[in-house]
């Protein structure tokens, strides 16, 4: 193997690993948030302690996000993908955000339906992720 070879095969392990750390923190992301929904209705049923997990696990899932912004844009230089899952990415940390404040001042009018889209485009997200090759 030359040395160009070898540069060429790390290029290509540079490139393929943020891809993989994309894939698995959407997917966690997407996870955890579907698991909010599973909190909520815990809490609602009368297992109060599920709050204190809706609280935590909303914080977990903005982590998770916010690596996958990152990911996002280490696939995109140098392996040139695609711009739009940065902004996907920093949109449902944006979305969290707001249902982080939403569910402290107890507006949950707006909390539920932003919560059942924020799911939904993290799903889809997720499922991009593991669809592109």
């Amino acid at each position: 193997m030359t040395d160009n070879d070898r540069s060429s095969a790390r290029t290509a392990q540079g490139v393929r690993w943020p891809r993989w750390v994309f894939r698995v923190t959407s997917t966690a992301s997407a996870v955890m948030l579907f698991d909010q929904a599973i909190f909520a209705g815990q809490f609602l049923d009368g297992t109060y302690g599920s709050l204190h997990q809706h609280r935590e696990n909303a914080t977990y899932a903005g982590i998770s996000v916010l690596i996958s912004a990152v990911a996002a844009v280490l696939v995109r230089w140098p392996g040139g993908g695609p711009w739009w899952p940065i902004l996907a990415s920093l949109g449902i940390f944006g979305m969290i955000a707001a249902q982080i404040a939403l569910g402290f001042a107890r507006l949950v009018a707006i909390h539920v339906p932003l919560g059942v889209a924020t799911i939904g485009i993290a799903i889809l997200l997720a499922v991009w992720a593991w669809r592109r090759p």
